[in-house]
């Protein structure tokens, strides 16, 4: 920054205009570099469009496509349905829900006394016993003894109010006959023992006194009920199963018929459609805004003359109108009323699909999701596109390739123009130092010039 200070010279300013000068090659590998990366980024969002539309086709697989919904006419049934569900009515009686088994130990004065020396092992769904460890055999230390036995029981205290009304309660934690409780108690516990072979219910006597035996305030049982008059047994109020592909929820034993109904998910198919020809189209229009040419400016957009977006159009909207074999009534996605228009986009008729999906519902499966469907060979075409070798990966590849040469090129061109810099630099430096020297020897001249002037 100091050059030129005994010429005048502005060296910064003359070494860049001479350097800039020479840029010209640097700034066109620049220019070409940016519009490479440009042309990946978009190829980054044609592999993004291609994908969406792979991802569409899950929802016209056989499954999505059969899918059902299921109601119930009485709210002591609900029900759902899943995959396998066909469509139907089903009369289904409940007359007995599940549930857990609870028991009930005899009242005591204290939750925390000992009861007194004696041993108690708890076994649930008729499995090992577990023999417990109570520290003092209070009703609390039994309590917190069956909560740690890590078998599917719970334990708490319930007082009734009255001297002698501190009482055990253990319940069951899964529903079911099978899962009833055994307790086996000896010495001062024996009064807390249960046999689910010998039961003994809840209640009071006719003085209001409570039993003073262990006892249960609820069966363990299982559901029963029946549809279409079979009897069905069900450990939990959830039956999944029983109709194929539906799950009921038992909330109620009526003892009354109730009517579950299976209807085709009209609802469902639709919005798959939609999705695959929503997803098309903006693949479509992606494709065309990309490639275009503005006669206006004279300028096309990022992969206009690019041939892979367009060839990745024309090959998929191929596979898409090819017709399938074996799909009955239909054998063209315009036989559904989903048609191509003349810029290429999709269009949907909802009244032909919904009629579609009303009177030929299996057809339409096998349109999209038979072997020779719709499904199988666009979604194989997406795959070979997007893989390894594929049309995008090639394209993607081949500008990679161009990115990096573009960068060693530039680095190269870099490196001449910092070697032209420091040469102009050394130049304009021994300039500045010559006419410095100039300067001095001419300032020298015109002082002895004058002082002989004078003398004289």
């Amino acid at each position: 920054t100091a050059s030129g200070i005994g010429s005048g010279l502005d060296i910064n300013s003359l070494v860049s205009q001479l350097v800039s000068s020479e840029s010209r090659p640097l700034n066109l590998l620049k220019a070409q570099e940016k519009t490479v990366n440009a042309k990946i980024s978009a190829y980054g969002q044609l592999t993004s469009a291609l994908s969406t539309l792979q991802t569409s086709l899950k929802g016209l697989s056989a499954s999505g496509l059969a899918s059902c919904t299921a109601s119930s006419s009485a709210t002591s049934v609900t029900a759902s349905a899943s995959t396998g569900a066909v469509p139907g009515n089903y009369a289904v009686v409940v007359s007995q829900l599940a549930q857990s088994h609870k028991l009930i130990s005899p009242g005591q004065a204290s939750a925390t006394a000992s009861l007194g020396a004696g041993t108690l092992s708890l076994a649930v769904a008729g499995g090992t016993p577990v023999m417990l460890s109570p520290a003092t055999n209070s009703l609390n230390d039994i309590r917190d003894a069956i909560n740690a036995s890590g078998l599917a029981v719970t334990a708490s205290i319930v007082a009734d109010g009255s001297a002698n009304g501190q009482r055990l309660v253990v319940s069951g934690k899964d529903s079911g006959a099978a899962n009833a409780i055994t307790l086996t108690g000896t010495g001062a516990l024996a009064a807390f023992s249960y046999d689910p072979a010998a039961p003994v219910s809840f209640g009071y006597d006719g003085s209001g006194n409570p039993p003073t035996v262990m006892s249960q305030t609820q069966a363990a049982q299982d559901a029963q009920l029946t549809i279409d008059g079979v009897k069905v047994t069900s450990s939990t109020n959830t039956v999944a199963g029983a109709i194929g592909g539906v799950t009921l929820k038992l909330t109620q034993a009526a003892n009354a018929p109730v009517t579950v109904s299976v209807d085709r998910d009209a609802s469902a198919t639709k919005a798959s459609v939609n999705a695959f020809v929503k997803a098309w189209n903006d693949l479509k229009s992606w494709v065309g805004t990309q490639t275009a040419w503005n006669d206006t400016t004279k300028t096309g957009a990022v992969l206009h003359g690019d041939s892979s977006p367009a060839s990745a159009i024309s090959q998929l909207r191929s596979t898409m109108s090819k017709a399938v074999a074996g799909a009955g009534s239909f054998s063209v996605l315009s036989d559904l009323g989903v048609t191509f228009q003349k810029d290429g986009t999709l269009a949907v008729s909802d009244a032909r699909l919904q009629s579609a999906i009303d009177n030929h519902p299996s057809d339409l499966v096998a349109l999209f999701a038979g072997s020779d469907g719709i499904v199988n060979r666009t979604g194989a075409l997406l795959t070979n596109m997007l893989g390894d070798g594929g049309l995008i990966n090639a394209r993607t590849t081949g500008l990679s390739a161009s990115l990096r040469d573009l960068g060693r090129r530039e680095s190269s061109e870099q490196a001449r123009l910092d070697a032209i810099e420091r040469r102009y630099r050394a130049q304009f430096t021994r300039l500045d130092a010559a006419l410095s020297s100039m300067q001095s020897t001419s300032t020298y001249l015109s002082q002895q010039l004058a002082s002989i002037a004078k003398n004289s």
